[in-house]
């Protein structure tokens, strides 16, 4: 393992420890026995465990951004407006969707996550809803939809989607129901938008 390659071992074995036993039971010394390193070297690349939680989420929200934004600029017929869109909205959401539902310890992680990394979220929302704004200000642009009659603009469309499609996580058992969820919101809010 390189010096360069130890802060990602490091980051993806944290991910599985957390995942697997859950942030309270995790400690720095499963993370450095997982990672294969010592426990020292492990703190000379992060401070403590909060700090690796918040590089974890951090490292899933740019993965997320970056998916999101390649869906929103696929080109192909199959790759109309609702279908990158709907697919934009899965790749920003359901890798933490995943992790709620998908671990034993998903409440705990939730809310560590909310305990801890606020300011990621904060900004992985604006950067989203940014490209999002963009892609529907290209939609109007070509006519694919129309925001005259609704008088908000591309912004307010993202920023709705992305908010909306947040709560859809809530009471979602698993990922089918979250999905079908978010299906359903891009096609009914896109169907009020759609041009004649």
């Amino acid at each position: 393992m390189t010096k360069d390659s130890k802060p990602t071992a490091i980051l993806e074995a944290a991910n599985k420890q957390f995942r697997q036993y859950g942030f309270k039971k995790t400690s720095m010394e499963d993370i450095a026995k997982q990672t294969g390193i010592s426990r020292a070297s492990l703190y000379s690349y992060f401070n403590d465990k909060d700090d690796i939680f918040r590089a974890v989420s951090a490292k899933i929200h740019e993965h997320a951004l970056a998916s999101a934004e390649s869906h929103l600029n696929a080109t192909g017929k199959a790759n109309n407006l609702a279908s990158r869109i709907e697919k934009a909205l899965l790749a920003r959401h359901k890798p933490f969707q995943d992790a709620v539902t998908k671990s034993t310890h998903g409440s705990e992680l939730f809310d560590e996550y909310s305990r801890l990394c606020g300011d990621i979220v904060a900004n992985s929302n604006s950067r989203f809803q940014y490209i999002l704004a963009n892609t529907m200000k290209a939609a109007v642009k070509t006519g694919e939809i129309d925001l005259k009659a609704t008088g908000i603009t591309p912004a307010a469309v993202a920023t709705i989607l992305n908010l909306a499609t947040a709560g859809l996580k809530h009471g979602a058992q698993d990922n089918a129901t979250f999905v079908k969820r978010t299906k359903g919101l891009v096609k009914i809010f896109l169907s009020g938008l759609s041009t004649p």
